[in-house]
């Protein structure tokens, strides 16, 4: 599906909606066991469980049932299919809404689907010794989407240490567990993975973690669940969306309380390898990274204008958006402000 722009501005709206929408009514009776119809990722890897916790055990907790959810594969076409209206919430990467945004189109982002990110970049080590080596076209970085937000998060990793990542080879290949399995068949000399991906790649070759991007951002900001600015107008929808931020911090803190939750929900949901019969010593460490060191899932949903304007230096350079572009009709915080306030 390819989305132009003409197509974008056809589907923008007028902005944010109006204060009444901080007024409306709890859960309507038109709408009780309603199920969102909810676009996520192809993979469900440990730092999106708890959000896809929220999309079920969640949302039922609050009177609904569990949500409608299709899996795309590409960051970018889920971004797309939002902008088209072809579901109610999708589980967005924060570049392309904020690109989509940019040049019209009427999406909002309304909350973070987890805080920084679990993303490491993995690397063969017999060819990848230094960033000069990424100038060489040989060595093929692999990535979800060309443009998405780990390419940005790398091309500032990358400026850093003196390379553009457009002199580098970039490779369109899908979800995390497509591009490990390019790395170790040799197709790809570098893959962002998640960490508790990487740890079974370094077992198999000589590889290493070259990369791990939350001692180097504070905060990075990778997926948000993202809404059409005109569905959000309905009543019902925003009662909705609120009460899927609820349950969303509601799970993160629950995460962050209790080994125990998050196992089950892993186990549930993991689309990796042996989920279903991870036992808690297997996942105490992965749970402890994410919780405590990454901290992936705040306790106030980490939502804040402010984050997205600290990185506004590398979405420009990176030519996600032009200098001087308004994020703030992209990003509504008000929606995950009613949250807080009725979570207390």
């Amino acid at each position: 599906m390819t989305i132009t722009r003409r197509d974008l501005l056809k589907h923008a709206g007028m902005g944010l909606g109006s204060a009444a929408l901080l007024s409306y009514a709890p859960l309507s009776l038109a709408q009780k066991n309603r199920a969102l119809k909810a676009q996520i990722l192809g993979f469900t890897l440990s730092i999106h469980v708890p959000a896809i916790m929220a999309l079920n055990e969640g949302m039922q907790a609050l009177g609904y049932s569990a949500s409608d959810m299709k899996r795309i594969e590409s960051m970018q076409v889920l971004t797309q299919s939002i902008v088209a209206g072809s579901a109610d919430v999708g589980e967005s990467d924060v570049v392309s809404a904020l690109r989509a945004g940019s040049v019209g189109a009427d999406v909002k982002m309304v909350g973070l689907v987890y805080n920084n990110t679990s993303q490491v970049l993995v690397v063969n080590a017999d060819k990848i010794k230094s960033y000069a080596d990424f100038k060489n076209k040989d060595n093929a970085i692999a990535l979800n989407s060309t443009g998405d937000f780990i390419y940005v998060m790398l091309s500032g990793i990358f400026e850093r240490n003196g390379v553009n990542i457009e002199d580098a080879t970039v490779v369109d290949v899908g979800g995390s567990g497509s591009r490990m399995r390019a790395l170790l068949g040799g197709r790809v000399a570098a893959v962002p993975v998640h960490f508790d991906q990487a740890a079974g790649i370094l077992k198999q070759g000589n590889y290493k973690v070259m990369v791990e991007p939350w001692k180097i951002y504070n905060p990075w900001l990778s997926e948000a669940w993202l809404v059409q600015g005109s569905w959000l107008k309905n009543a019902d929808n925003a009662r909705a969306i609120t009460d899927l931020l609820k349950a969303t911090v509601t799970s993160f803190r629950k995460t962050n309380q209790s080994l125990s939750y998050f196992v089950e929900g892993y186990r549930k949901y993991a689309t990796v390898k042996d989920a279903k019969t991870a036992t808690e010593d297997q996942l105490r460490p992965v749970w402890e990274t994410l919780s405590k060191q990454i901290k992936a899932w705040p306790d106030d949903g980490g939502f804040r204008v402010k984050y997205f304007e600290e990185l506004m230096p590398v979405y420009v350079k990176a030519g996600t958006i032009k200098r001087g572009t308004n994020i703030t009709k992209t990003i509504d915080t008000q929606y995950m402000e009613k949250a807080l306030k009725e979570l207390g």
